[in-house]
């Protein structure tokens, strides 16, 4: 019996270990999680209430966009279902566009998102392909000089 107990106690830790597992992790940087639903998720328009997100994982970025240029994200991966958003925090005043890009071809999976103030969040690509994907994030900018942008690469599933 006094086996037994442990060895509950040595399974429940394992599933409560294994169920806490993200389905993606980089491991330059460390996600916050979080069970808020970020605020562009909720369609005003609906008229129905916004499902929540399981979890969502957050990735901050400090990223310079030299002139007529982009600049590129580390990789992520995104099984089928999952989307990414950007929060753009800071840019100086300038335009930033990001865009979901296959990370070994560069070739956008979505749409070009302009980001033309700060302070607010937009979904960039949802991964609707039914398979698993390597992603890269695009930044660019609009503007003749080096911009600097600042803010977070949230990921998310249902």
């Amino acid at each position: 019996m006094k086996h037994l107990k442990s060895i509950l106690v040595l399974v429940v830790l394992l599933a409560l270990l294994g169920a806490s597992q993200p389905a993606f992790v980089r491991a330059d940087e460390m996600p916050v999680v979080s069970d808020a639903v970020p605020g562009s998720m909720i369609d005003a328009n609906a008229g129905v209430a916004a499902i929540s997100p399981n979890s969502v994982l957050t990735y901050p970025f400090n990223v310079y966009i030299p002139v007529n240029q982009y600049v590129y994200s580390g990789q992520y991966t995104m099984t089928a279902g999952k989307y990414v958003q950007g929060y753009l925090a800071n840019s100086g005043g300038h335009n930033v566009y990001m865009t979901v890009v296959d990370s070994s071809t560069l070739q956008p999976l979505g749409s070009e998102v302009a980001f033309t103030s700060e302070g607010i969040t937009q979904t960039l690509w949802t991964n609707t392909t039914g398979t698993t994907k390597y992603v890269k994030i695009r930044f660019g900018a609009a503007y003749w000089g080096t911009v600097h942008a600042t803010g977070n690469l949230i990921f998310g599933w249902f």
